[in-house]
């Protein structure tokens, strides 16, 4: 057997920048997939019943569209040397979108009071219109929106089974109120 090495990268850029789609996802386009293709064998009545499916060839088709997109989002093996810069890739671009990122305690500010002797906690929209926490946020998004794509893409085929792979919320400071 033959190895084609390839030096110039481009399989790991293309595995950095491939849609890998969660767990649960996949599970249900595997289904849909699989369901689509049993419907192909049925009777010409049966096709006449389901309004999605008035001809035989509308569950072929279908049957196509749902594997199709099952396969695109599998996330593909990955060489120990891909896996390594993706790692590095995902650091560099969490180091670059945390900069600017809201903190909890502006992004969600809470008051609390003495409610018949329990404490009662509501948002405090004072504090969020005062520190312009909305535009704020919806700037830093607009600003971090591919990186964060790029992030989500490259630890979603890092770590695929693990449904919150690609969270940036986990990255969000903490700091406390003054």
């Amino acid at each position: 057997m033959f190895k084609i090495f390839n030096n110039t990268g481009e399989i790991v850029k293309h595995q950095m920048s491939k849609e890998v789609a969660k767990p649960a996802a996949r599970e249900i386009l595997r289904e849909r997939s699989a369901g689509a293709i049993s419907e192909i064998g049925k009777d010409e009545k049966d096709y006449v019943k389901n309004a999605h499916l008035r001809f035989p060839q509308d569950a072929i088709k279908n049957a196509k569209i749902y594997k199709k997109s099952y396969e695109a989002t599998l996330p593909e093996t990955l060489t120990p040397e891909a896996q390594n810069k993706m790692w590095v890739k995902a650091k560099q671009l969490k180091d670059e979108f945390t900069i600017g990122m809201l903190p909890r305690s502006e992004l969600h500010p809470v008051k609390g009071f003495s409610d018949n002797g329990t404490m009662k906690y509501v948002v405090d929209e004072e504090r969020i219109r005062v520190n312009r926490s909305v535009e704020r946020e919806i700037a830093w998004q607009k600003a971090n929106k591919d990186k964060i794509d790029e992030f989500k893409k490259i630890m979603r085929h890092l770590n695929p089974d693990d449904p919150n792979a690609g969270d940036v919320e986990r990255y969000r400071p903490n700091r406390k109120e003054k």
